[in-house]
């Protein structure tokens, strides 16, 4: 009986042994990989068989240490040509949104990522590795990887990878990430590659312009030899158009449908001669001469400027006026852009002066502007 329960006691210490040095085992096995977090790809087109960037993005789960590589696969069918170990200015690596110093094969520096391998045999890949002498970056990082002509820091990057077809997406079109040296997470996310993404937006701009008129009214006050007078109101024309070429402004009178100028058309008939009595293109109004024109000045609005033909800009002095023409088919332009332009205004001023020759009574013009637009 001694014996047997001898047996028995050693059975069950020896089978409790077992379980014991099983559970010790599981806790000294090696680290279990895990896959990143949020791991996604943005393209910058999906579309078959053209290059683009791509900005890859993933939470890490374990540290990664100096030392360590992190490999990025791509499916068949993407090529990656162009591309080496020696040309860093292709890829951008960010840890927490702070850029990492990227350097060639050979190049490594503490705190840096090496381009280890460039795979160019389809299917291609990229192997980074974190330079011995590295602070680790620690797990739940985020890491940024931007492959492509979107690489900025430092030099700017020069080449794309070329996507596969939307046939060999239909095959395979997962991007698989393995660390390595001791760097446990994995990873993997899906691609969609088309034949075509864009969308061909089409649109028409009709031609267009406006003139907006005000002041179709103006009176001088009684004219006298004694002053040059200024009519009670300026015209203004505010212009847009969107006319590649610009707008122009032309103008012309009435007069006494002959020549120009202010009209007493009942007797005894008189004609106060635009600019001047000799129906000059300018002249400086003076008291006591008779004489009769306009000036304009351009203000306000955006685009092309509007600018004053000199006949009409008053750059010889307050009272130097431009002279009109009678009739449409002697207009001239008062005002001109190049471009096209918004809101510009024109505001035209009338001066007039008389001889002691004006008889009394009323005169009266009428001026007449057009806009025309040059598309």
């Amino acid at each position: 009986m001694r014996g047997k329960t001898k047996t028995y006691r050693f059975g069950m210490g020896l089978i409790v042994a077992v379980l014991v040095v099983g559970i010790s085992g599981l806790g000294l096995s090696p680290a279990l990989a895990a896959n990143v977090a949020s791991f996604s790809d943005v393209l910058s087109t999906i579309k078959e068989s053209v290059v683009a960037n791509h900005t890859l993005t993933f939470t890490i789960q374990d540290a990664w240490n100096a030392s360590e590589t992190l490999t990025l696969d791509f499916p068949a069918g993407f090529s990656n040509a162009g591309f080496a170990n020696t040309e860093a200015e292709d890829y951008d690596i960010t840890d927490d949104g702070a850029e990492k110093a990227i350097v060639a094969s050979g190049s490594c520096a503490a705190n840096s990522i090496e381009i280890t391998t460039v795979d160019t045999v389809d299917p291609v890949g990229f192997t980074f590795t974190y330079c011995a002498g590295s602070t680790a970056i620690a797990a739940s990082s985020i890491i940024v990887i931007e492959i492509g002509t979107n690489a900025t820091n430092g030099a700017a990057g020069n080449d794309q990878i070329t996507n596969q077809t939307a046939a060999q997406n239909n095959t395979n079109g997962k991007i698989t990430l393995t660390g390595g040296g001791g760097f446990t997470d994995t990873g993997s996310l899906a691609l969609e590659i088309v034949a075509d993404n864009d969308v061909t937006v089409n649109a028409t701009v009709d031609p267009s312009i406006t003139c907006a008129f005000t002041g179709l009214t103006t009176t001088f006050s009684s004219l006298t030899t004694g002053a040059v007078s200024t009519s009670d109101t300026q015209t203004t024309v505010t212009v847009s158009s969107n006319a590649g070429n610009g707008v122009n402004i032309i103008v012309y009178d009435a007069g006494n449908a002959t020549n120009p100028g202010l009209y007493k058309s009942a007797a005894t008939t008189y004609l106060i001669g635009s600019a001047d009595g000799a129906f000059g293109n300018i002249a400086t109004l003076a008291a006591g001469t008779d004489g009769f024109g306009i000036s304009g000045a351009s203000s306000a609005g955006s685009g092309a400027a509007l600018t004053v033909d000199g006949r009409f800009d008053a750059s010889g002095g307050a009272n130097e006026m431009g002279g009109l023409e009678v009739g449409a088919g002697a207009a001239v332009s008062i005002a001109a852009s190049t471009g096209a332009l918004a809101s510009r205004v024109l505001t035209v001023t009338h001066k007039a002066a008389v001889s002691g020759l004006a008889p009394a009574g009323s005169y009266t013009d009428t001026i007449t502007y057009v806009c025309t637009g040059i598309y």
